[in-house]
C-alpha cells in the first residue's frame, strides 16, 4: 500500500480528521452536509452514557473510543483506510524505514478476507513459497474471515524467532495449505543492480520496495550503469508491493523527458482536487528500458510502470499487474496514534485509473506453472523433510547433487518433472544464503525480457 508517513505535498484540499475528544469536536465544516449531524452524534452520546452507568463491568474508556474510531473507519468499506493504534503506528513508522520484525509479506483485505498482495523478496514468506494472491484463512489456527486488517498484522507479528503458521487458500488447488514461517527482524534491501555482460552488457536493476531508501539507491545504480556506459537496463518490479507516492514519482522522473506526465490524482467526485504530477529534469538514464511486472507489483509499482507504458518510454512485461490505484494519506490524531485515509485515486498519464484491474504488460509472458500432481508429491516431499533432509549434506547446487536428489526421490516413490525437481533443489540450497542477482535457468520472463531489449530500436528519453 501507499504508506505515508509525512504529508506529501499534493496540493488537494483535505478534511483532516478529527482532532480533538468526541465532545470537542469542530463541526462547523459540516454544516453544509445534507445529514442531520447533530442528531447522530446525539445517538452516540446517548449511547455512550448507558454503556458506561449500565454494562456489567467497569467499562474502558480508551477501548470504547478506539473501538468507535475503528468502526467508523470500517464503514468506509475501503481494506485502505486503517485506524492506526499506538502498536500499527509504530509498524507503520518500521515499515516505510523498510526495517521491522516479521515474516515479509504485504496483505489487504478483499470481500472480508485476507489477501496476498506480495511476498517481500529475500523474505521468510517468499523463500517459505508464499505467493501473490493467496488468501490467508489462519492465523496459528485463529480464524481470519471478516477481522480487520490491525487484528491480523498483530497476529502474524510476534517475537524475533518465533514462527508463526499461516493457513492459505490458493487459486487451482483444492485443500488448503499450512506454512510454518519464522518472524525475524527484516531490514529490506530495497535495490539491488548489475550488468550481464554475458547479454551485449544489460544493466539489470531489482527495486524491492519504495521506501524512504530507493529514490537515493536508484540514483546510485542508474550513475553506475552510466559510468558503465550502460545503454540498455532492464527494471525488475516483479512482488514489489508499492510504498511511497512521492518517492514513486521522484523515481520515475529518472527516466521520462522533462514535462513528461507522470501520474495524477483525483479526490472526492465534484471537490476539483485533481493534482497532476510531470517529470522535473532531464532524465538520469536515457537508454532502452524494459519493465518486469507481475501480479505482484501493486501500488507505488504501478505508477511506475503506467508512466513508463503510457509514456512510450519502454516495454512491460510479464503478467497483469494488481491493482491497487488509491492514494493514501496519513493523518496524526496524536503523536501515538493516527488513521491513515484514501484520499484519492491515481490515473496513469493516458488517464486510465488501474484500481481493481491492473496493468496489462506489452508482452504477456507466463512463468511455468508446476503440474497439480508434482504440487502434491512436493507437499509430501515438504511434510515428510526429504528435501531439508538432503540439503544438509548436499550444499553444492551442481549436476551431480541434482542427479542424487532426483535418484532420492524415485527411491520415495515421488518423481517429479526434472525441471520441477532442479526449481525445488536450487530455491532449498539458496533459502539460508544470498541467492543470485538473476536465474536464468528458471526464469522465463527475465529471458524474454533480454530477448527483447536487444531487439529494441534505440530509445530516446
Amino acid at each position: 500500500m501507499l504508506k505515508r508517513i509525512r504529508e506529501l505535498k499534493l496540493h488537494l484540499v483535505i478534511v483532516t480528521f478529527l482532532t480533538g475528544t468526541f465532545f470537542g469536536i469542530n463541526i462547523s465544516g459540516l454544516s453544509r452536509a445534507e445529514e442531520p449531524i447533530h442528531k447522530y452524534l446525539d445517538y452516540f452520546h446517548r449511547v455512550y452514557q448507558t454503556v458506561k452507568l449500565n454494562f456489567v463491568d467497569v467499562p474502558d474508556n480508551k477501548e470504547i473510543f478506539y473501538g468507535a474510531i475503528k468502526g467508523m473507519i470500517a464503514s468506509l468499506n475501503d481494506p485502505y483506510s486503517r485506524f492506526l493504534d499506538e502498536e500499527a503506528f509504530i509498524t507503520l513508522k518500521e515499515e516505510t524505514t523498510g526495517k521491522f520484525v516479521g515474516i515479509g509479506i504485504e496483505i489487504t483485505i478483499k470481500d472480508g478476507e485476507i489477501v496476498v498482495i506480495s511476498p517481500i523478496e529475500d523474505t521468510p514468506a517468499m523463500k517459505e513459497g508464499i505467493l501473490s494472491g493467496d488468501v490467508i484463512i489462519k492465523v496459528d489456527d485463529v480464524v481470519t474471515k471478516d477481522k480487520n486488517l490491525s487484528e491480523i498484522i498483530k497476529l502474524i507479528k510476534g517475537l524475533p524467532n518465533t514462527d508463526v503458521k499461516l493457513t492459505i487458500r490458493r487459486t487451482g488447488y483444492d485443500e488448503p495449505m499450512d506454512f510454518t514461517i519464522k518472524r525475524v527482524p527484516i531490514k529490506i534491501k530495497t535495490v539491488d543492480y548489475g550488468i550481464l555482460k554475458e547479454y551485449n552488457n544489460i544493466g539489470y536493476l531489482k527495486v524491492k520496495v519504495f521506501s524512504a531508501e530507493t529514490a537515493k539507491d536508484i540514483e546510485n545504480s542508474l550513475n553506475f550503469f552510466n559510468k558503465n556506459a550502460i545503454k540498455k537496463v532492464i527494471v525488475d518490479l516483479r512482488w514489489n508491493p508499492g510504498g511511497l507516492l512521492d518517492k514513486a514519482i521522484s523515481i520515475t522522473d529518472f527516466f521520462l523527458a522533462k514535462d513528461k506526465i507522470i501520474v495524477s490524482t483525483r479526490g472526492r467526485e465534484g471537490t476539483g482536487d485533481v493534482s497532476e504530477f510531470k517529470a522535473l529534469m532531464a532524465p538520469l538514464y536515457n537508454g532502452e528500458l524494459v519493465v518486469l511486472v507481475n501480479n505482484g507489483s501493486a501500488s507505488a509499482s504501478e505508477i511506475f510502470s503506467g508512466a513508463i507504458k503510457d509514456n512510450n518510454r519502454g516495454k512491460l512485461i510479464g503478467t497483469r499487474t494488481f491493482g491497487k490505484g488509491s492514494v493514501q494519506k496519513f493523518f496524526n490524531v496524536n503523536e501515538n496514534i493516527g488513521v491513515t485515509l484514501t484520499i484519492a485515486r491515481y490515473y496513469t498519464p493516458s488517464g486510465v485509473s488501474i484500481h481493481g484491474k491492473g496493468i496489462v504488460p506489452d508482452f504477456v509472458v507466463k512463468q511455468p506453472q508446476i503440474s497439480k500432481q508434482d504440487s502434491e508429491r512436493i507437499r509430501l516431499i515438504t511434510k515428510r523433510d526429504i528435501l531439508g533432509s538432503f540439503v544438509k549434506s548436499n550444499k553444492k547446487y551442481d549436476e551431480e547433487t541434482r542427479d542424487k536428489f532426483k535418484a532420492l526421490l524415485s527411491k520415495e516413490g515421488l518423481d517429479l518433472m526434472d525441471r520441477t525437481a532442479d526449481y525445488i533443489l536450487k530455491k532449498e540450497i539458496f533459502r539460508y544464503k544470498n541467492s543470485p542477482l538473476y536465474d536464468l535457468e528458471f526464469d522465463n520472463q527475465l529471458t524474454e525480457a533480454i530477448k527483447i531489449i536487444n531487439s529494441m530500436p534505440s530509445v530516446k528519453g
